[in-house]
């Protein structure tokens, strides 16, 4: 039994498609959680008996001097409650359902792709992903691929795709994503917050990130990239249902009758 090849251009845009989950997650997850605080510094006292230094020369102590960090724009403070409120209205939800319109540019072929999709997210580790030529399911435990060109089926442990970025996992791996900046942009319209990111920490091959937040709940609405060999992807949610009771069932998978099933678990 052969495992059919993925054809190039739907392996990009699933691909693409994992970035922009990625990217998601770089929104609700780069702050640091509503409600953090910093550490309180320890007080010291220096012991009676320790003589006093003798007076330091103008010249030497601004020679010894450290240079200090230069103070946190208001922008970038700004940038960064953003980011929290976003963190709020997200990582607190049991499930999130997203509906998308991707437009994704494949450089390599030069080619662009226009679709729709949709993503449901519950808990860490089980997904559903439709988007058109595929579909894509976690539990946590099994994981299935359905592919309608060429009616077969993929089932594989969750376990055996550690190392690859699923939309259940991806959420975790990009907290060190940093805000740079926050601006106000129109969309069709409406008045959104523009946020600009610095990915380089977290995902080195982008050269750009973008994002649009909803000025009232702070959910994100656009994301927008472009990477290090000039791919280009946009992700407009075009709606968010937050904590609708998605059921287990969602993430399952059940073969269409006449389906070629590939069970590698165990291989």
């Amino acid at each position: 039994m052969r495992v059919s090849a993925h054809f190039p251009f739907h392996s990009f845009r699933f691909r693409s498609l994992i970035l922009f989950t990625a990217l998601l997650a770089a929104t609700i997850c780069a702050a640091e959680p509503a409600g953090a605080k910093a550490p309180a510094a320890k007080a010291t006292v220096a012991p009676a008996t320790i003589p006093a230094k003798a007076p330091v020369a103008p010249a030497a102590e601004a020679a010894q001097a450290k240079p200090q960090a230069a103070p946190e724009t208001v922008e970038l403070t700004q940038a960064r409650a953003a980011l929290r409120k976003a963190v709020a209205f997200h990582r607190e939800a049991k499930d999130l359902t997203l509906k998308f319109k991707a437009s994704v540019y494949n450089a390599a072929l030069d080619k662009q792709d226009e679709y729709q999709g949709k993503l449901q997210l519950k808990g860490a580790d089980r997904f559903r992903l439709e988007i058109p030529g595929g579909t894509y399911v976690s539990d946590g435990a099994t994981y299935w691929e359905y592919h309608a060109q060429n009616h077969q089926v993929i089932i594989k442990g969750a376990k055996d795709m550690e190392d690859k970025p699923l939309p259940g996992d991806v959420l975790l791996r990009f907290l060190d994503s940093d805000p740079l900046s926050l601006a106000k942009a129109k969309d069709d319209g409406k008045e959104y917050l523009e946020m600009r990111l610095d990915p380089s920490r977290a995902m080195k091959n982008l050269d750009s990130l973008a994002v649009l937040l909803d000025k009232g709940d702070y959910s994100v609405h656009r994301i927008s990239s472009r990477d290090v060999s000039g791919n280009e992807a946009r992700y407009t949610v075009t709606s968010v249902k937050r904590n609708g009771g998605l059921k287990d069932r969602e993430f399952t998978f059940a073969a269409p009758k006449g389906a070629e099933v590939v069970d590698m678990r165990g291989q």
